[in-house]
C-alpha cells in the first residue's frame, strides 16, 4: 500500500504543478495581448492626432466624398418622376422641380479646376440674366417655364461639374491644385521640395486608404514603400537646405521626425 501510495504521489504532484505553470502562462499571454493591444490604441491615436493638421483636413477623400453622395434606386426613381412630371399643375411642378433639387453635390468643391465663383455665375446669375432676355413669342406666354427651363439647365451644369460627381482621378487633381497652392513659394510652384513632399503625402493616403480595405494588394504596397522613400528623400534634402522649412513641413503634414529619419520597410498591413 505504502509503494501504491508513492506512486500515486509522484504521478500526481507534476501534474498539479505543470497545470498550475500552464494557467500562469496562459494568465502571462493575456497580460501581453492586452498590454499590446494598448499600446496600438495609444499609437493610433497619436496618430490621429498627429494629422489633426489644417491641410490633411482640408483634403477631399473621395471614399468619404462618394458614400455622402450615395442614393438608393428606389429614391432615384422617386425624385425623377416628381422632378419632371410634365402632366401636373403649377403648384404640383414648383413641388416637384424642388424635389428633383432635394439630391444637391453639397462638397462646395468642384471638378476641371471650377472656381466656386465662376460656378455660382453659371448657376444663379445666368439664369436670371438669360430670362431678362426677350426670347420672342414663348417668353411672353410662358415666363415661368421659361425660368424653370433656365434653372434646371443651370443645375445640370452644377451637377457634372461638382465634385461629388467626379472619379477619384478628378479628386487627386483637386487635393494635388490645394497643395500647389498652400506649399508653394510662388504663384504656380509646383516644383519646390514642399510641394513634392505635399504631393506625395496625398498619394500615401489615397494608397492607405485604398490598402485598408484591399490588404492583399502586394503591388500597391510596394508602390506605397516607394513613395514613402521617395518622400522621406525630398525632405531629408529639405532639411539640408532649411532647417526652418523642414520642421514646419512635418508640422503641416502631419510627420515626425522618426518617419522620415528612420527605417521604412514594406508593412505587412496598413492600419
Amino acid at each position: 500500500m505504502l509503494g501504491m501510495a508513492a506512486v500515486r504521489a509522484i504521478h500526481t504532484t507534476p501534474a498539479t504543478s505543470s497545470k498550475r505553470r500552464l494557467s500562469n502562462r496562459k494568465a502571462e499571454l493575456e497580460a501581453q495581448r492586452a498590454a499590446e493591444a494598448e499600446a496600438r490604441e495609444r499609437a493610433k491615436e497619436q496618430l490621429r492626432r498627429l494629422k489633426d493638421t489644417d491641410f490633411l483636413n482640408s483634403l477631399v477623400r473621395p471614399s468619404k466624398l462618394f458614400e455622402s453622395t450615395q442614393i438608393s434606386q428606389q429614391d432615384a426613381a422617386i425624385s425623377s418622376s416628381l422632378a419632371f412630371q410634365s402632366k401636373s399643375s403649377a403648384n404640383d411642378g414648383a413641388q416637384s422641380f424642388e424635389a428633383g433639387l432635394k439630391r444637391k453635390a453639397d462638397s462646395g468643391a468642384y471638378a476641371y479646376h471650377i472656381d466656386p465663383r465662376d460656378m455660382d455665375l453659371i448657376s444663379e446669375v445666368a439664369p436670371k440674366a438669360a430670362s431678362g432676355v426677350d426670347t420672342g413669342f414663348g417668353h411672353s406666354i410662358m415666363p415661368e417655364a421659361i425660368n424653370k427651363n433656365g434653372e434646371i439647365q443651370a443645375d445640370i451644369v452644377r451637377r457634372i461639374a461638382a465634385l461629388d460627381n467626379a472619379n477619384a482621378k478628378a479628386v487627386s487633381k483637386h487635393n494635388i491644385s490645394k497643395a500647389v497652392n498652400k506649399f508653394g513659394r510662388s504663384d504656380g510652384d509646383s516644383g519646390s521640395a514642399e510641394v513634392q513632399a505635399a504631393v506625395w503625402t496625398i498619394r500615401i493616403n489615397s494608397l492607405e486608404d485604398h490598402l485598408r480595405s484591399n490588404n492583399k494588394d502586394h503591388q500597391n504596397r510596394r508602390t506605397y514603400t516607394k513613395l514613402l522613400h521617395k518622400r522621406a528623400k525630398m525632405l531629408k534634402y529639405l532639411k539640408r537646405e532649411s532647417l526652418e522649412r523642414y520642421y514646419l513641413c512635418l508640422k503641416q503634414l502631419g510627420l515626425t521626425k522618426a518617419m522620415v529619419e528612420g527605417e521604412i520597410l514594406i508593412p505587412k498591413r496598413v492600419e
